[in-house]
């Protein structure tokens, strides 16, 4: 046994509470200064005993000891991070710790031998907690979390046999990797959802613009108005593809493998006013055609109408 001494003040994070061991001489005289009066004291005699004294006891003499142990007895934070793994090895939790420790039985901290309390503590809390964790996937860390609270909470206290008492909680989370992977998944999930949604609304429109359907999605633009642009493009390519089927009937009707002339003079008349109304600005109507209302605003034109029947029929 030798002499030691930290050099520490209230202020110094300790790993060993125990912060000085002095030799007693003869007749229990001792070589150096008294230890601090707010820490316990330790002897030891010369056949193997160890005889604590918490602040301010001061045992009457010493003679019957060989040295004394000066411990700290104040209360100590920690902060601990290690791994833990899930139920699959590729994986595992990162666990972050937020821990208090304090002697409460010096003369059994002595005996231990421990001298590094952060390790000791650290080493208990993962081996109480591996078999835990390895129950839960990655994906589950909040519920491995809360087993692990319970469980190792109502275990065996940390360091009971280091003579500590400690208090202590952790916090589980996935390893960066994994919640990167989940992240990217997510992402793309996400996109999909997206582009599903907008094809089921453009095939809405084309659906009802095919069929005729003003009012059917006149009515859901109304409740959604953020849909205007792709209803308004949607009705505008149904137009152009109508109109330009329309034309190509109008130039088989008038080619030459057509009617006769005399036959077509009034069906001309009805497609040059089809198509005038069509493609002008605004309305356009023959006098005798009573005008129906005028469509909401943003619409566009309306479809190019279905071809007269010929002349003479």
């Amino acid at each position: 046994m030798y002499d030691f001494d930290q050099h520490a003040h209230r202020n110094t994070e300790l790993t060993d509470a125990v912060v000085t061991v002095q030799q007693l001489g003869r007749f229990g005289l001792s070589r150096r200064a008294r230890t601090r009066i707010d820490h316990a004291l330790v002897y030891v005699s010369a056949q193997g005993t160890y005889e604590p004294f918490m602040p301010p006891e001061r045992p009457g003499t010493t003679r019957r000891f060989t040295a004394v142990y000066e411990v700290d007895t104040g209360v100590h934070p920690l902060r601990a991070e290690f791994a833990l793994p899930s139920d699959n090895d590729a994986h595992e939790f990162e666990v972050a710790v937020e821990l208090t420790w304090q002697v409460v039985d010096p003369a059994r901290y002595v005996r231990s031998g421990c001298r590094d309390v952060p390790r000791l503590l650290s080493a208990e809390l993962e081996r109480a907690a591996r078999p835990v964790t390895r129950r839960f996937p990655i994906s589950c860390s909040a519920a491995a979390e809360e087993a692990l609270l319970f469980e190792v909470g109502h275990g065996k206290p940390l360091g009971e046999d280091a003579g500590l008492r400690t208090d202590w909680t952790v916090r589980l989370r996935r390893d960066p990797a994994n919640t990167e992977h989940e992240r990217e998944l997510q992402q793309a999930r996400h996109r999909m959802e997206l582009q599903g949604y907008e094809a089921q609304r453009i095939a809405f429109y084309q659906h009802h613009l095919a069929q005729g359907g003003v009012q059917a999605w006149a009515l859901h633009l109304a409740q959604h108005p953020e849909d205007t642009r792709l209803a308004l493009d949607s009705m505008q390519k149904n137009q152009l593809d109508l109109l330009a089927s329309r034309l190509e009937q109008v130039k088989a009707l008038l080619g030459k493998e057509g009617a006769e002339a005399h036959e077509l003079r009034a069906t001309r008349q009805l497609m040059f006013d089809q198509i005038n109304e069509a493609l002008a600005p605004g309305p356009h109507r023959p006098s005798s055609e009573k005008a129906p209302s005028d469509p909401p605003p943003g619409y566009g034109r309306r479809p190019f109408p279905p071809a007269g029947p010929k002349a003479g029929s």
